[in-house]
Formats: C-alpha cells, sequence, structure tokens
C-alpha cells in the first residue's frame, strides 16, 4: 500500500513528490506518469496564486491501494472538495451488471464531497479501478472570491454543527462528469495549465455549491434521501450516463435496477437532480453532442453517433434544448 500523510500546511506538491518517489515513474513538469507495473496513466498538481490547490488523478489497473491522508489541524483554513468518478473496466462481451445485491463500491462510484480541513480526511484509491479524481483544498477565504454572491460561512456552520458529519457526499451528475473528462484530457498539455485549471476548478466549485444547499433544502423540507436512496439513483444515473448512444432504457428496467418501485424512483429522482428520468437522459446526451460539435464534426455524424437514425430527430432535440439548431451553433455567422 502507498501511503501520503499531509499536515494541512503541506502543499499537494510535497503529496506529489512522496508518491513520485514511492512508485519511481516518470516525473515530467509537475506529471507522475505511471509504469506499466505500478499502473496506467497519471497524477498531477497544480497550485492557484487565487489560493487553491489541485492534485488530479486520472489511473487504471494500481498495483495496490493508494490512501491519501490529511491531518486535522485545529488551526486549518480549507476545505478539502473531492470529485471521484471511478469505474471497473468492463468485460468483453458483458453489459454492466446492476445487481442490486451489489453494493456501488464492487462496481465503482460516482461522487463529490467537501469536508472541513479541521477535522481532516483520508482518500483511498483501491486497485484494477478507472480513476478519475480531482483532489481540491480552497481556503476559506478564496471561495468567496471564487463564486461570486456566496457566503462559504455557510458551509462552515452545517459542517460544524452538533450533528453535522465531518464531510458531506453525494453523488456527481453528468455536468461533474463531463467537466472531469475533459479536464483530464487537456490538463497534462494544455498550453496555460493555471488558467485552465482556475476556469474548470471554478465550475466544478459551483456545480457543487448548487447541489449542497440542494441536500440542504431537501433535509430541511423532511425530504433527506437515505443512503440507499442515493446509491440507488447513483446506480440509475450511471446508467442513463454509459448508455446515452442506445434509446431510453424505460422505467421497468430502471426500476429493477434501483430496487425501487417506479412512482418511487421517478419522484425522488426528479427530486434529487432536478429533472425527470428521461429528461436527464436526454440533456446527457445532447451535451455529448454538443461536445462533439464544438470539435467541428459533422451535424449528420453527432446525431448517428449519439444514437440517432434520423438527423432531423436530432435537430429537433438540439433546438428544443439550446434554442437554435446544430447548424447554427457549429456556424454561428
Amino acid at each position: 500500500m502507498s501511503y501520503v500523510s499531509l499536515e494541512n500546511s503541506d502543499s499537494f506538491l510535497k503529496c506529489f513528490e512522496v508518491i513520485a518517489e514511492d512508485k519511481s515513474c516518470i516525473v515530467s513538469d509537475s506529471v507522475l506518469y505511471f509504469s506499466g507495473k505500478t499502473g496506467k496513466g497519471f497524477i498531477t498538481v497544480a497550485g492557484i496564486s487565487t489560493g487553491i490547490e489541485v492534485l488530479a488523478i486520472n489511473v487504471s489497473m494500481l498495483a495496490e491501494d493508494l490512501t491519501i491522508r490529511f491531518q486535522p489541524a485545529p488551526d486549518a483554513t480549507s476545505y478539502i472538495l473531492h470529485f471521484d468518478e471511478i469505474e471497473v473496466p468492463p468485460k468483453p462481451d458483458n453489459e454492466l451488471s446492476f445487481s442490486p445485491v451489489h453494493g456501488p463500491a464492487e462496481k465503482g462510484h460516482s461522487a463529490v464531497s467537501i469536508a472541513d480541513a479541521t477535522k481532516g480526511r483520508t482518500i483511498t484509491y483501491h486497485p484494477e479501478k478507472i480513476i478519475r479524481s480531482l483532489i481540491i483544498r480552497v481556503r476559506k477565504s478564496s471561495l468567496d472570491h471564487l463564486v461570486k454572491d456566496f457566503d462559504a460561512g455557510t458551509i462552515a456552520t452545517i459542517l460544524d454543527s452538533p450533528d453535522g458529519a465531518s464531510a458531506l457526499s453525494w453523488p456527481i451528475n453528468f455536468k461533474y462528469r463531463l467537466l472531469l473528462n475533459d479536464f483530464m484530457n487537456e490538463i497534462v498539455q494544455h498550453p496555460f495549465r493555471e488558467l485552465f485549471t482556475i476556469r474548470n476548478v471554478s465550475m466544478l466549485v459551483e456545480y457543487l455549491l448548487q447541489q449542497f444547499f440542494v441536500m440542504q433544502k431537501l433535509g430541511k423540507d423532511g425530504n433527506g434521501l437515505s443512503v440507499q436512496d442515493t446509491r440507488s439513483l447513483s446506480r440509475v444515473e450511471q446508467h442513463l450516463c454509459l448508455h446515452y448512444k442506445t434509446e431510453f432504457p424505460g422505467i421497468e428496467k430502471l426500476s429493477r435496477i434501483s430496487a425501487m418501485s417506479p412512482t418511487s424512483l421517478k419522484t425522488k429522482f426528479k427530486r434529487y437532480y432536478g429533472e425527470t428520468l428521461f429528461g436527464y437522459y436526454q440533456k446527457n446526451k445532447l451535451e455529448h453532442a454538443r461536445k462533439l460539435l464544438d470539435n467541428k464534426i459533422p451535424v449528420k455524424v453527432v446525431a448517428t453517433e449519439i444514437g440517432y437514425s434520423n438527423p432531423s430527430h436530432f435537430t429537433l432535440a438540439f433546438k428544443k434544448e439550446y434554442g437554435f439548431s446544430p447548424w447554427h451553433y457549429l456556424n454561428p455567422h
């Protein structure tokens, strides 16, 4: 097991250096490239002048556990934000199984969390998984500047409440997932790494805060979701996102995946994600289309790529979602 222990005053660069020394991997321009013996992928660190540090982990097939522990520090003035997209590599010719008797840890999970650095935090990554993870440490004073019209003290009040947990966590949504993928694909070779990191981290933090207050409102209204509910909904959400190229699976199949009744699933999914099941599936599908259009892929090719056999149907769906046609999006002038 690789074990990295940090005081809260230690920089993420120190964490990076400890991992690099332990793994004996190739290090170039603050990027650690894993060898075939220790895993595949990279870990990189990005320090931002606005009081934010980022550790990006994009690896698969680790040979052993990697554990990072942030030691509790009474005088800490930071939050630890954690974004995970962890999958188990699919087996050949075998669709992912979502049997309710299996816990999400066995199949991977997608989650976001926020913790007060005062209480510390331990994060462990296990072998034989596909891991895309961002650990962000942000000064409490910097959070107000990062996100306008936000009072960072609200988070501290909730985390410091007598019945508050040391960390608050919930499943991610497709916005996080797409942004994480973009970040991991570009961070290593981006010519303006600091600006790129600031932009993407700002968006991730904005999504986190939006969901944070959604969860708080649900709890206050007596509609809080149980741990089992969030895990079940996460399985459904992940299935919708992974299978965006195929037809909408239908409520009966999604009900089996979640081990909920159709009525309960529809109600709780809308309450948590703010969209109907089909609406959520459709938004994710069209976001993938928009990403392809950003890369100047022809409209007909995009339609086929995301599962539309008829380009005109894709055009109608895109215009309904964004207010203009994919041709106009591709050629605005």
